[in-house]
């Protein structure tokens, strides 16, 4: 009786231990009931973009397969109490009555977009915060969920990073990519830390040679796929500056706090940076010569993770 139970101990201890070692990028939630991973995407987008993203990530738009889907996503929805009522999820093929929405106010523009009742499209499939599935109109504007099973959830062990095409390069010791999908400063910055990576920053004339003559100049037929960048030219990297406040000359850092010398390279592209509309705080890197330029730190661009690695 007591091997038996000693037995039963041990693999209690093995079963946490194997629940607790699963993991997938930092801004996915784990629920051991479904053994899939979660992220309730706050920003808001088409249906179809958010199917984009999800799988941009590895994940899909959620399909509702059971209770501990629904309750997963309530208890996402309580953590934001500010947040709409409604998140895309995947179609399940039934029919559902209609979300009433309000109609959307463009606060920028100032005025109001009604909802796209000219637009003959199917409607797509919403949760709201009671677990309740209603049709809405595939061009709104909502919140969405993302769902990877764990099984399903990819990890690069040799670059020891979250997502999908790192490429290595043993002349810098480091894996990058290119993600085909383009982001502000703050959400490329966001999204290459919940992969275990950080924005490119270049610290030799080593690294920039390869970030310039072996990435960049050879994804050529597939930057139509990184969706609507503001332009095909830069890419943001992990520099950005403080505003200055007092007439002063802005210092550009990395991510890691360090001025652009101590970091190992400060070479930036002809008459750059210029900061020529008043708000360029943020770094990219210049395609055409792989030096650094300032950019506007809210506009999308494509932008470079990085993850050094430690092969000693």
């Amino acid at each position: 009786m007591l091997k038996f139970l000693f037995s039963v101990f041990l693999f209690c201890i093995c079963f946490d231990s194997y629940v607790l070692s699963k993991q997938y990028r930092n801004d996915y939630t784990y629920n051991k009931k479904t053994d899939s991973f979660y992220k309730l995407h706050t920003e808001t987008l088409t249906f179809r973009k958010a199917k984009t993203v999800c799988e941009y990530e590895g994940a899909g738009i959620l399909v509702l397969t059971s209770e501990y889907d629904v309750i997963q996503v309530h208890e996402m929805f309580k953590q934001y109490p500010d947040l709409d009522n409604y998140a895309w999820v995947a179609g399940d093929g039934k029919q559902h009555d209609s979300a009433e929405l309000k109609p959307i106010i463009d606060l920028e523009n100032l005025y109001v977009v009604e909802a796209q009742e000219n637009i003959k499209d199917d409607e797509c499939d919403v949760i709201q915060r009671d677990g309740k599935v209603d049709g809405c109109n595939c061009y709104r504007q909502l919140p969405f969920v993302c769902k990877v099973e764990a099984r399903n959830a990819f990890y690069d062990p040799h670059c020891k990073v979250f997502g999908k095409d790192y490429q290595y390069f043993e002349t810098v010791g480091s894996c990058y990519k290119v993600p085909r999908i383009s982001y502000s400063w703050n959400q490329a910055y966001a999204d290459c830390q919940s992969q275990g990576a950080h924005l490119a920053v270049l610290n030799s004339e080593a690294e920039h040679s390869v970030i310039r003559h072996q990435i960049l100049n050879k994804i050529e037929n597939s930057l139509a796929t990184v969706y609507h960048p503001k332009t095909e030219w830069f890419f943001i990297a992990g520099i950005r500056a403080q505003k200055a406040t007092d007439g002063s000359a802005l210092v550009f850092k990395t991510i890691f706090n360090q001025t652009l010398e101590e970091a190992g390279y400060n070479e930036w592209s002809p008459n750059e940076p210029n900061n020529s509309l008043g708000n360029e705080y943020c770094g990219t890197i210049f395609k055409n010569d792989g030096k650094y330029n300032d950019v506007d730190c809210s506009d999308y661009y494509a932008f470079i993770c990085e993850k050094e690695i430690d092969n000693v």
